[in-house]
């Protein structure tokens, strides 16, 4: 988020055009992470979605990766290559009900890529291909019908971060891409493909959590993950909001493709390059700033005759804006949430029905008193994390509005539902800051701030399904997603208990 500003200038973007037969594939760097390994959340120790145990190595299935002869084995070789058979699998029954032919493997193989490698790649439109044109990458090449992927850095930073179910996830994106070359769709514009693969990911992905890989298995925990890899293999922030035919996504936009392929099938994934996918996609154009696109929490030096241009005082003054004006078309009046920092130095703030360790590396709203209360700490980390940001805590102050409104509606929902509503109320105003805005706002959406709140709210969900609070990350994303998409009117089946 960025304060309205007198002027702005915005940031050519020079985009190197790439080999013209490569997918230019995924790309992935590690979040920086505070002191205590805090990413977002209730709970200080737990820095990202849980994903299964890795406790029993699964056998390497030979013939499915090129490994070469110099590979260091690593603790998810079997996993992947039980992944990429099942995923191969999925595509032979699943390729000739929607293509009309079968699925023929990939001619090329799979190779994995790193500096030692003595074994030659293919080229892609090179007459080889080096660890150097891999690094931090994954693709798929058309020319030679190979995949590839960096077996030194990518692929242990993400299983890291995130799971090897996340990584596998990433993988069957770029499988997707073999899909749409023997669907002879590969012409179609990048950003559609994209979006197709992200979908087909999720249509694999929704297969083997409804247990039908005789190989693997996903939980909550790991679909979590796989959103998280879908962020994190989104376009620079620099150009992740610029639509166009060569761009890949934002993460709000890679995660809803990727939901409507868990959700629809390879069936819905196939209409993408005929239903204007295109306008269904969020632009907000990325504009250079010293603050990177992120409000600082308290404005050090405040412009004396505009005031303060941070978080604590441009978004209330925002969600007041916003939901004053919803409120008033039903003659309701907002009393708007007294926003209170506190330190985790000091004593912890008091609330009827709250305990006191939920305020720690947390904001939280207390109905009793009207106020939200934001850990100082918490908050300056999370908007200085890389994968997160401004809108984070944008996010979680909006949840505490949301709750206000759900009072005033007369809301009855508790748990997953209640929660599930706020997400909704909370997309609904960030839609009413989509650009293009009026003249006046005290505050615009930046690049990247869309993706802030969509991991937030991926990490907030609960991690099992049997739990039932907050709702699952998918069911999270889906209902901020759909806030965001479809405004206060999206929302109202939400109301109703």
């Amino acid at each position: 988020m960025r304060a309205w500003p007198a002027s702005v200038v915005a940031l050519g973007l020079l985009i190197a055009a790439g080999c013209t037969v490569q997918e230019p594939g995924v790309q992935a760097t590690r979040s920086r992470q505070d002191d205590t390994g805090t990413l977002i959340g209730s709970d200080p120790t737990d820095s990202t979605p849980d994903t299964t145990p890795d406790t029993t190595p699964i056998p390497v299935q030979e013939g499915i990766i090129n490994f070469g002869s110099s590979k260091t084995p690593q603790t998810y070789d079997g996993f992947l290559t039980a992944a990429l058979s099942d995923i191969e699998n999925f595509w032979k029954e699943q390729f000739p009900g929607l293509y009309g032919s079968d699925f023929k493997p990939l001619a090329g193989g799979i190779y994995a890529a790193y500096p030692d490698r003595t074994e030659p790649i293919p080229g892609c439109g090179t007459p080889e291909t080096t660890y150097l044109d891999v690094k931090d990458n994954a693709f798929y090449c058309v020319d030679g019908d190979f995949m590839v992927y960096d077996d030194a850095d990518l692929l242990p930073q993400l299983v890291d971060q995130l799971g090897q179910s996340a990584v596998a996830i990433v993988l069957a994106h770029e499988f997707g891409h073999a899909v749409q070359f023997r669907a002879d769709e590969y012409q179609q514009p990048t950003i559609l493909k994209e979006q197709q693969a992200d979908c087909f990911a999720g249509a694999w992905a929704a297969h083997v959590s409804r247990s039908e890989s005789d190989v693997i298995k996903f939980t909550d925990k790991d679909i979590s993950g796989g959103l998280i890899a879908m962020i994190q293999v989104r376009d620079p922030v620099q150009f992740s909001g610029q639509i166009d035919e060569s761009s890949h996504g934002t993460g709000f936009d890679r995660v809803g493709a990727f939901q409507d392929g868990f959700l629809g099938g390879p069936e819905r994934c196939k209409t993408f390059f005929t239903e204007n996918r295109e306008d269904q996609l969020i632009n907000i154009p990325f504009v250079d700033d010293p603050n990177g696109g992120n409000l600082p929490l308290i404005d050090s030096n405040p412009d004396p005759a505009e005031g303060p241009a941070d978080v604590v005082t441009l978004l209330p003054e925002d969600l007041t804006r916003y939901w004053t004006a919803q409120l008033a078309a039903s003659n309701l009046t907002l009393t708007a949430p007294t926003l209170k920092l506190f330190s985790s130095n000091d004593d912890q703030p008091s609330c009827d029905g709250i305990d006191s360790s939920q305020f720690t590396n947390n904001v939280v709203y207390c109905a009793a008193s009207n106020t939200i209360f934001v850990d100082h700490q918490f908050a300056e980390k999370s908007i200085a994390d890389s994968l997160l940001g401004d809108m984070s805590i944008g996010y979680l102050i909006s949840q505490g509005y949301s709750e206000n409104v759900q009072a005033l509606l007369g809301s009855t929902l508790t748990d997953a539902k209640r929660a599930l509503l706020d997400d909704c109320l909370s997309g609904s105003w960030i839609r009413d800051d989509l650009p293009p805005q009026p003249k006046g706002r005290p505050l615009y959406l930046s690049a990247g701030d869309l993706d802030e709140a969509i991991v937030t709210a991926i990490v907030r969900g609960d991690k099992s399904s049997d739990t039932n609070v907050n709702g699952s990350a998918f069911e999270k994303v889906d209902a901020f997603r759909s806030g965001v998409l479809g405004g206060m009117q999206s929302c109202q089946d939400r109301i109703t208990p």
